[in-house]
């Protein structure tokens, strides 16, 4: 029966048994940027509005229309973080990360907002995970980042996968660029979608980001005025990021049309596409100019994020064999009032001896308490009941075999570590 309330529209409620992709993700993500040298860095959830205003771009779709932006009581603009470069890079500046020895490299995993139409891996409140890169300007930093980002997709059992990657050039030769590109597109400027004749005004980048089927021919003959049209130093830098990726043996296409939904990238831009389904998991990019735009100094920069429900979509489609989540080592069962107390004791006991206990206490049916220990993938249950009580004893029982062995209080936690490692065996 369902309640009085639902979730809002776009959020989820992610379950005991969808669990075990998120420990997966979550634990390998953890192990990859640990081993690559990333410190963790948690950051508020909001911040000041004009914090995404200003690093994302007022003329992307996620400022003009996705954010969710509220006045505090104070009537202060916030807005629930709608991705995490902004953040990270607010809090590099603020707590003076650009005095300590550079690099500066940190990762984060957690949830983002925005307002956008729910569909099949798009949700309205969605986690990402994410690593960014202060201090280093250079090709090969860029072919590392993205050398890390397909070390951990690999971890995962991920196969299929491609890096699709461009430039869209520096700040210094964008307005050539850009004016070339507004050429292009201006005598082609009937067959444009409505939107993209608006974005051509402002943002004509944004136009090769088109979803709109009306655009894509003229939008795929744009990519090649884009990369025709890049500076000398940005088509020298691009070429070493690719010479970087094939010595590493990172295999990538050239994807013209890409660049981005936000506005900070410069250089190198990147997507690592599902082939099978052509989703993109993640992907990221050069962001040189962001940290000046927000009031520090001059930084360069690189970074990128990946979608968590999208890659858990990935894994099983892929079929992947994930690894269960977290089991419990042994489950405390008793029957009656005085096993209960003793229960007590015993799980204390245990869980003081380093091991994952699970009891149901308010549970008196024996058969009730090993559908809770079967639910928990509980490894061995201690059983209790009157006579254990009585003759200071417990029962240990396998339960993916059924045997089992009655052994004394005092040799209980032992009796259990040797059960254990039998197992493992």
């Amino acid at each position: 029966m369902k309640g009085k309330f639902q979730k809002p529209r776009g959020t989820q409620d992610i379950l005991p048994l969808e669990q075990k992709y998120w420990f997966w993700i979550e634990d390998n993500f953890r192990a990859v940027m640990t081993a690559a040298g990333f410190g963790r860095i948690i950051f508020p959830t909001f911040e000041d509005t004009a914090l995404f205003s200003r690093s994302v771009g007022e003329e992307t779709d996620i400022v003009a229309k996705e954010m969710y932006t509220f006045a505090d009581r104070g009537k202060n603009s916030l807005t629930l973080r709608p991705e995490g470069t902004a953040g990270v890079a607010r809090a590099y500046i603020e707590n003076g990360m650009h005095k300590e020895p550079q690099p500066v490299k940190l990762y984060y995993f957690g949830p983002m907002f925005r307002y956008d139409r729910p569909q099949a891996g798009r949700y309205r409140e969605f986690y990402q995970g994410g690593a960014e890169l202060f201090g280093e300007e250079d090709p090969i930093v860029d072919a590392q980042m993205i050398a890390v980002m397909i070390k951990f997709y690999k971890k995962l059992g991920l196969k299929n996968l491609v890096v699709q990657i461009n430039s869209i050039g520096d700040a210094k030769g964008r307005p050539k660029l850009e004016k070339a590109l507004v050429d292009f597109l201006s005598a082609h400027r009937r067959q444009l979608s409505a939107e993209s004749k608006r974005r051509l005004a402002k943002n004509p980048l944004r136009v090769l980001d088109s979803k709109e089927k009306e655009d894509q021919a003229i939008a795929d003959e744009a990519g090649g005025v884009l990369l025709d049209n890049l500076s000398k130093e940005s088509k020298t830098y691009f070429t070493k990021v690719l010479e970087y990726l094939d010595d590493m043996g990172v295999k990538y296409e050239l994807n013209p049309r890409l660049v981005r939904g936000l506005d900070y990238y410069t250089h190198t831009v990147f997507e690592i596409i599902d082939a099978s389904t052509g989703l993109a998991l993640g992907g990221g990019g050069r962001y040189d100019g962001l940290m000046k735009i927000l009031g520090g100094p001059d930084t360069p920069a690189v970074g990128w994020a990946l979608g968590v429900e999208r890659t858990i979509d990935c894994l099983k489609k892929q079929k992947v064999d994930v690894p269960e989540g977290p089991s419990v080592d042994v489950f405390v069962i008793q029957l009656g009032d005085e096993a209960k107390k003793k229960a007590i004791r015993v799980i204390d006991e245990l869980d003081e001896a380093g091991y994952s206990v699970g009891h149901a206490l308010g549970r008196d049916s024996i058969k009730a308490q090993l559908r809770v220990a079967d639910r928990n993938q509980a490894r061995l249950a201690v059983i209790l009941g009157e006579r254990e009580v009585h003759d200071k004893s417990a029962i240990i029982r396998d339960l993916s075999d059924g045997s089992q062995e009655s052994v004394a209080d005092k040799s209980l936690s032992a009796a259990v570590g040797r059960k254990l490692k039998e197992k493992k065996k």
